[in-house]
């Protein structure tokens, strides 16, 4: 009986340390964790990725591709450039405190560096690269528009290759005209009255042809200027429409709507 009682426990004692051993064997939560963790390091690279996608579009957004009707006219830039000396002249702003305002850098040859530089952009993705030309050199040097920005148009080949040998169909143009005369703080009443047809017709390219955006100041002004135009030109007009679209823009309204309705209108009403 005795040795039966301890060929029992000796047994049980023994199943107890297998069946110990067999827990401490088949433990496997710490290769559990391993593969979670990474699946959560892939994961956390995610916000990075979305990040750099994000940026990327950023940057080429700063440079809005010109439709025809955006293409400016060498009239019209002309005329900015005129209207920027006289904006100079005023002195609203330092050319150093346009440079911040644009959130460029002046270009290291007073013309052509526009052009150069929207071309490396192109090839490279370096948007910040980018640079504007100004008013320097002969007949600029100590005026008080001195540094100040020139508009620039730059052409380049959406397919890399240099604009000089580009077919039509991959032809890009754009042009800062509209970031530098969207900076001109000018009221109607500061444009002589052969200018207002040229600064009318600027205004409303404005929003509709670049990623510039009109202060609300700017907005209720260029709302009375039309209000005014219209009235002064005596023609027949739907009244109550045009009100629609000016209160859409000097009450907050909807911008791109708002803007939309303007463009379509200003284009005809400013039409040579």
């Amino acid at each position: 009986m005795k040795k039966f009682l301890l060929l029992f426990v000796g047994g049980f004692v023994c199943l107890a340390g297998t069946t110990a051993g067999a827990v401490t064997i088949n433990k496997a939560a710490p290769v559990a964790p391993a593969e979670s963790s990474a699946s959560g390091s892939a994961t956390s690279l995610v916000p990075t990725v979305l990040n750099l996608i994000s940026s990327v579009q950023q940057l080429s957004a700063k440079q809005k591709e010109l439709t025809a009707e955006c293409i400016p006219s060498s009239q019209e830039i002309a005329f900015v450039d005129n209207i920027v000396k006289e904006w100079a002249k005023t002195g609203a702003m330092t050319a150093d405190e346009v440079k911040k305002r644009l959130g460029r850098e002046r270009c290291s040859v007073a013309v052509g560096g526009y052009q150069s530089s929207v071309e490396i952009a192109a090839g490279t993705d370096l948007d910040e690269t980018i640079c504007y030309d100004y008013f320097g050199g002969d007949g600029n040097a100590g005026m008080v528009w001195e540094n100040f920005p020139k508009v620039g148009v730059a052409t380049y080949c959406s397919d890399g290759g240099p604009a000089s040998s580009c077919s039509e169909k991959n032809k890009v143009t754009v042009s800062n005209i509209y970031d530098i005369f969207n900076l001109v703080d000018f009221s109607e009443e500061d444009y002589a009255p052969s200018e207002l047809t040229m600064a009318g017709r600027l205004m409303s390219k404005i929003e509709s042809c670049s990623y510039s955006r009109l202060s609300a100041k700017k907005r209720e002004m260029w709302g009375e200027f039309l209000t005014g135009t219209i009235n002064s030109l005596g023609q027949p007009t739907n009244t109550s429409s045009i009100m629609d679209v000016v209160s859409g823009i000097s009450g907050g309204g909807g911008v791109t709507s708002s803007v939309g309705s303007i463009g379509a209108f200003a284009t005809s009403l400013f039409a040579n």
